[in-house]
């Protein structure tokens, strides 16, 4: 199919060399294979590793033993192996002031190797205090820089009046839906973050996981959603994630020949052109 593939680009007029052709497919090799780095920041309890197992459907994080996640960075880091994802799973502030102090360092170590960062804060918790000033005096430098980040309000379940929640349809009443929004709208202005930045889930009643995984796809750049994407559940996979990451794809690929290969002669199409044309037969790479 390859071959084919690059068959179609020279009869359209793209003459694409070996050695071409090599760079062409390092390239794009080298973005399928990306590992994003993902942190996983919050106090102990909020439930990190629930999370992170409920969207990628396999136990990537260690559930019982938080205090496994040590204050040394190469040991927080949890490989997925073949589903190329790395998440860095942090240990929570608020433990103790020494422990936060130690904690602070750390937090500003790992910062700046991060693609994307997702702050969980228990959607019933009132006591936010050190979640707010870690993210202010840390976080929040990183993210003026344009890191993304999200405020995410896990365990919305639990949110009054609780007994309201939809166990049928894993969805919450009239009334908590309304008291979700206000908590919501209350993290938002405590962190002075957008409210589109906050988004209530429930790991465990799979509710809203699909728009969390949406808004981090739709954050990262193109060339780093790819490997995320595939490795989350398929169950919250939207169709509009889906075809953001394969237009990013396409565009990558456009990219990549028209950097490496002269532009085509002899016809009026573009690179680009060519590509959008024979997208189907471009999914040779694409690995679904």
């Amino acid at each position: 199919m390859r071959s084919n593939w690059f068959d179609e680009l020279e009869r359209r007029g793209v003459k694409v060399t070996p050695e071409q052709r090599r760079k062409i497919e390092e390239k794009v090799n080298s973005v399928l294979s990306y590992e994003p780095r993902i942190g996983v920041f919050g106090k102990t309890g909020v439930g990190k590793s629930s999370l992170c197992n409920a969207l990628f459907g396999q136990d990537v994080c260690p559930i019982s033993d938080v205090a496994a996640c040590t204050r040394n960075p190469q040991e927080v880091l949890l490989n997925m192996g073949s589903k190329g994802i790395k998440l860095v799973d942090v240990p929570g502030a608020g433990e103790s002031t020494e422990r936060d102090k130690e904690y602070a360092e750390l937090y500003t170590k790992i910062l700046p190797e991060l693609d994307l960062v997702l702050w969980l804060i228990k959607a019933d918790d009132r006591a936010m205090a050190s979640d707010e000033n870690f993210y202010q005096n840390i976080v929040k430098p990183h993210i003026e820089q344009g890191k993304p980040f999200f405020m995410v309000l896990n365990q919305a379940d639990k949110i009054e009046p609780f007994r309201e929640w939809n166990e049928a349809a894993h969805e919450p009443g009239p009334r908590q839906f309304q008291n979700i929004h206000r908590k919501i709208e209350t993290v938002a202005a405590q962190f002075n973050l957008p409210t589109s930045k906050v988004i209530p889930v429930s790991a465990n009643e799979k509710y809203n996981l699909t728009k969390l995984v949406d808004e981090i796809i739709f954050a990262l750049p193109k060339e780093k959603n790819i490997t995320l994407f595939k490795a989350v559940d398929k169950e919250f996979q939207s169709a509009a994630a889906g075809e953001h990451v394969k237009k990013g794809f396409l565009e990558i690929v456009a990219d990549t020949i028209t950097s490496v290969v002269d532009r085509v002669a002899d016809t009026v199409e573009t690179v680009v052109d060519v590509v959008r044309d024979i997208k189907d037969t471009l999914f040779w790479w694409w690995p679904f």
